[in-house]
């Protein structure tokens, strides 16, 4: 609710303002309390205790049951873990089975701080024993970053050498980066609900906004790395034609190297390095269309070597030369998405440049030039 307070003189030379009753009452404010005031770049004021009453653990009952659809109850605790509650509290009609508390755990493993700490045929009491009120958020973003453009190189190294091994480690990766997507979710909605926190780790509203968009395109490109991790284990050992290949790894070091300097822009604010970034974005569709038209003259091939002699064993050997090509084409739109997460990331890097500049001051109404008033003519 809107509330306008009128400014009083205390003394000689000090302005006092009164403080809404209600608001004071919640964080039982008295004439010993300490008020910390944050100036704004938009020319307001943030008002908060500097010690704010820390209240009950918030707690929250999930209900589940047997029928219960799947992911549903873990997504649920998703929920309940961006929203910072402390207890949760996950009861269900029946027996939870052990499909259900699998699907837990292995939610709880990216769920930082959050642990099981009682636990029945029906009940389970999950905890959230840490506290991440002081992480540096843009550290953690970096470090996330760094884990996705390893994934990503990993990945493209597995395909070039056929190295299952590697392909499998990257696929493990993915739980890495996934730590940091929630954790630094919460930390972000935290701050937003919290001025106090906020103010702590040192960012403002417009700060949560981008970081989130960042997030939220790392985490993108970890998956894409994945899939192309994937896609090497679909491969196998199935012929793979040579210059298709060469030109689907030179698509994904170009679109790794656009990832990598995306998040430098970021972090740096430098508006011209985002800008290229997001110029250079523009050749990675040309390099996938060169690759579907070699696509296609290898499946041209494919068939005419084919049809002399078509036998039941020829058509066969198709089977497999075409799963490389389909693989392939998997691989160049987990590119495309690595280069759009770099795009996103740019654009805010350039938000980002814009944001730290200082905005001209507005002239004060007394300052402001008047034309002088002109006299009436006399009629006469």
């Amino acid at each position: 609710m809107l509330e306008v307070r009128k400014v009083m003189r205390l003394g000689m030379s000090s302005l006092v303002v009164s403080v809404p009753k209600e608001w004071a009452d919640k964080y039982a404010l008295d004439s010993e309390s300490r008020l910390v005031l944050i100036p704004q770049s938009d020319g307001s004021i943030a008002l908060y205790p500097q010690t704010i009453p820390r209240e009950k653990p918030r707690t929250i009952a999930l209900k589940t049951r047997p029928d219960y659809p799947p992911g549903l109850l873990e997504r649920q605790m998703v929920a309940a873990y961006l929203t910072d509650f402390d207890e949760i509290h996950i009861q269900s009609e029946g027996v939870i089975s052990s499909e259900q508390r699998e699907r837990l755990r292995n939610y709880l493993r990216l769920l930082t701080g959050y642990q099981i700490m009682e636990s029945s045929s029906s009940h389970l009491l999950i905890l959230n024993v840490a506290s991440v009120s002081e992480m540096d958020v843009e550290r953690a973003l970096y470090r996330a970053h760094t884990i996705s453009v390893s994934m990503l190189k990993d990945a493209l190294k597995a395909l070039q050498n056929r190295d299952s091994n590697m392909a499998r480690t990257v696929i493990g990766l993915e739980e890495d980066v996934n730590q940091f997507y929630y954790l630094v979710n919460k930390q972000l909605r935290r701050a937003i609900l919290d001025p106090n926190i906020m103010s702590r780790i040192n960012i403002t509203a417009i700060d949560a906004l981008n970081y989130s968009m960042v997030l939220h395109a790392i985490h993108n490109a970890a998956e894409a790395s994945k899939a192309i991790a994937n896609a090497v284990l679909t491969l196998g050992d199935h012929d793979c034609p040579k210059d298709i290949l060469k030109l689907t790894l030179r698509n994904g070091q170009f679109a790794t190297r656009l990832f990598e300097d995306a998040m430098k822009a970021f972090l740096t604010r430098n508006d011209k390095l985002a800008n290229e970034v997001m110029t250079q974005g523009g050749t990675c569709p040309p390099m996938r269309q060169q690759a579907e038209r070699l696509m296609e003259r290898h499946l041209v091939t494919i068939c005419e070597d084919m049809l002399p002699n078509l036998t039941p064993e020829s058509c066969a050997l198709f089977g497999p030369r075409q799963v490389a090509l389909i693989v392939l084409e998997q691989v160049f739109q987990s590119n495309s998405a690595i280069a759009t997460a770099a795009s996103t990331i740019s654009e805010r890097a350039i938000w980002r440049s814009l944001e730290t500049q200082q905005l001209p001051e507005r002239a004060e109404p007394s300052k402001l030039k008047r034309k002088p008033k002109t006299k009436a003519k006399s009629k006469g």
